[in-house]
């Protein structure tokens, strides 16, 4: 367990509720951070069935259960693509917390992956997806990067990247090229930051149990033909451990890189699939 006491982190993405973003936000405040719960505004009535059940609140939940475990937490709504409400976010932050020591960079959006190939693809949703998944990273990061600069504190940036960001996977539409920019944008920042004490290093997740993956699976089955169960089975095998990681699973090792047990990892991106990816 990583000790965050003291630390502030900012978790972009961090509105549904079986989604990483939470998971990350929920860990850290596990291991001692208070947090900025950012997302993407989401009208109610567009909720998932499970959410609307549980009167789901998107960011605002994720708060009321970090606060719950007795941490500080504030939600910070935000539009990554846009950059005064990037700046919004970062102050309405800052205002409540004073600082920000951690960045999760973990918006994201799946660009139709497991049905769009690139030749047919529509060339809106390819600029959407690199506006949103690399555009939105680079304005949120610029942000807050600037303030951990000036703030002399040091700070850790962490990029939440994808398998599709190792490997490139057919009919993944703009995602595979997202997600591979990550890579490159930890390195370079490595390189640019740690002269201030800022390290910057990026998480690979495999396949996880998130509405966003069940997306992804319901697409393929469509475009592949095949049944849920038998792509489910497929995902799964392609795992040396035979299933599908936990958003939980994954926020242990972004509560390790956001922590001092981390101190000299730097430019670094960490597969979290079961061995699916070795390298």
């Amino acid at each position: 367990m990583a000790d965050l006491s003291g630390k502030v982190a900012l978790v972009t993405g961090a509105g549904r509720q079986r989604g990483l973003g939470r998971a990350i936000a929920l860990r850290l405040a596990q291991d001692g951070a208070d947090v900025i719960v950012s997302a993407f505004p989401r009208d109610p009535s567009t909720f998932p069935e499970h959410e609307q059940e549980m009167g789901w609140k998107g960011s605002q939940s994720t708060v009321e259960e970090i606060e719950a475990m007795g941490r500080r937490a504030v939600a910070a709504d935000c539009d990554v693509t846009d950059k005064a409400s990037v700046e919004a976010m970062v102050q309405k932050g800052l205002d409540a917390m004073g600082h920000i020591d951690v960045l999760v960079n973990n918006a994201g959006v799946p660009s139709d992956a497991g049905s769009a190939n690139i030749l047919d693809m529509d060339d809106d949703l390819w600029y959407s997806t690199m506006d949103i998944n690399v555009n939105g990273v680079y304005l949120v990061t610029k942000a807050v990067g600037r303030h951990m600069r000036d703030a002399g504190n040091g700070g850790s940036i962490i990029m939440i990247s994808s398998l599709a960001g190792r490997r490139g996977l057919a009919d993944y539409g703009a995602y595979c090229a997202s997600k591979f920019a990550l890579t490159g944008m930890t390195q370079q920042l490595a390189l640019e930051l740690a002269r201030f004490g800022i390290r910057t290093n990026c998480i690979a997740p495999g396949s996880h149990s998130t509405d966003m993956m069940d997306g992804t699976i319901a697409r393929s089955v469509d475009n592949y033909g095949l049944s849920e169960e038998q792509f489910r089975a497929a995902l799964a095998n392609a795992s040396p451990m035979g299933r599908q990681g936990f958003p939980y699973e994954l926020a242990a090792a972004v509560a390790f890189m956001a922590g001092d047990d981390a101190s000299y990892v730097n430019g670094q991106t960490l597969n979290v699939d079961g061995g699916a990816q070795m390298n």
